[in-house]
């Protein structure tokens, strides 16, 4: 007896019941997904439904980007503690990178360059970098996000990361088109300008070069090769008034009053305190930037950093080398070959100095040491991790307009 097929419209209802079921699948996990931002605690569960990150994967628990990873060393499970708190308080998603010693190292494994004139902390520093690069390389992943394990944030980070996500798309397209008037003979002398209308000259307002809508799946876009996030301290781009090649994020109340955007309390004040109206942020292409706090990087951008840094040549501490890199000073380095690093000004990451802050890195600087606290971060969530624990709902803001 022949076998009887099915008939076709009871194989097409099959089809439309596995389609539904994808649809319905999709949708438990995503609110699944959400469900755990917004359960984090009543505070950040606030602060997360009034973000205008909610139409994008920033809403996400890796925050747009595909994984975020972090550096911690094995021997520091305080960082790990605190770092994990913060991150389940906020819902956020980590994965680890382990810190290395450099005496697990032999030299024979070091790339060209004079690396024995940096201290020990130097060499794991670096080397845990070119492992969370590397980790990025191998599982091609479009994007990443870098921590090291003392970084702090803001409760509001999704709703700060929409805003620098249209400045991270904007920003590549704002220096091509400035270097190309650079390169006309015709352009107007600003001599007698001051360094605050040079200034004003040079940026551009969100709303005005916000072209496009955020993709929701890629918000950053990936037409750069590093978006510094979280630094101790970064040189804006050389003004361009003929040309705007910045971008400023206006009236941001998550940034301190101007008195306080310093990097530590001996620090001198940050540039953009006297050069911008308070409460304003600039995204820009990144010049001397120091620390490595927090940064992004494209596919591209973490093979080109893992071949400069882990391959071709390393004598210097990596914060220092990569601010070199994306600033066009390494060996070799050209106009024409320069990287795209963008950097946040002040940033949306910063270290936190908790009550017994040690470094592996550096020792205790001749300023003394820095008090407990997060520079640049006013509504911190570690400051604010005892009141999470104990389900208080008032949390302690930094950095107002009071003093220091």
């Amino acid at each position: 007896m022949a076998n009887v097929g099915m008939p076709p419209w009871s194989q097409g209802r099959v089809y439309l019941l596995v389609a539904f079921c994808l649809v319905v699948l999709f949708f438990v996990d995503k609110f699944q997904h959400e469900i755990h931002v917004e359960g984090a605690s009543a505070f950040s569960t606030k602060q997360f439904r009034s973000s205008k990150a909610l139409s994008t994967t920033i809403a996400n628990d890796t925050l747009g980007f595909e994984k975020i990873m972090v550096i911690n060393a094995p021997w520091r499970s305080d960082r790990k503690d605190s770092i994990s708190l913060a991150a389940s308080y906020t819902g956020i998603s980590l994965d680890w990178i382990d810190g290395i010693s450099a005496d697990d190292m032999q030299d024979k494994a070091y790339p060209p360059g004079n690396h024995k004139k940096l201290p020990p902390g130097n060499l794991g520093s670096w080397r845990a970098h070119m492992n969370a690069l590397r980790e990025i390389v191998e599982k091609n992943l479009t994007t990443a996000m870098i921590l090291e394990d003392d970084a702090d944030w803001d409760f509001r980070i999704r709703s700060q990361l929409t805003d620098v996500a249209h400045g991270a798309q904007e920003i590549p397209d704002l220096v091509a088109q400035s270097e190309l008037r650079l390169k006309e003979s015709s352009m107007p002398s600003h001599d007698q300008l001051s360094p605050v209308e040079l200034a004003g000259r040079s940026s551009l307002p969100i709303s005005l070069a916000s072209r496009q809508k955020i993709a929701k799946l890629e918000p950053y876009g990936r037409n750069w090769d590093v978006l510094w996030l979280g630094h101790c301290g970064a040189t804006l781009s050389p003004p361009s008034p003929n040309r705007p090649d910045r971008i400023f994020i206006p009236n941001d109340l998550t940034i301190p009053s101007p008195k306080h955007l310093r990097p530590t309390s001996h620090s001198p004040l940050d540039a953009i305190s006297t050069l911008y109206p308070p409460h304003t942020r600039i995204i820009h292409r990144a010049n001397t930037t120091l620390c490595t706090i927090a940064y992004a990087v494209t596919q591209s951008g973490a093979r080109k950093l893992l071949y400069e840094f882990g391959v071709r040549e390393f004598d210097r501490g990596y914060d220092f080398a990569l601010s070199d890199y994306c600033n066009g000073l390494t060996r070799g380095a050209t106009r024409e070959r320069l990287p795209m690093c963008v950097a946040v000004s002040p940033p949306v990451f910063s270290h936190h100095f908790a009550e017994k802050a040690t470094s592996d890195i550096v020792g205790v600087g001749p300023g003394g040491r820095t008090s407990e606290g997060t520079r640049y971060v006013t509504w911190s969530v570690r400051m604010n991790l005892e009141r999470l624990v104990r389900g208080q709902e008032e949390m302690v803001q930094q950095w107002g307009d009071g003093p220091e």
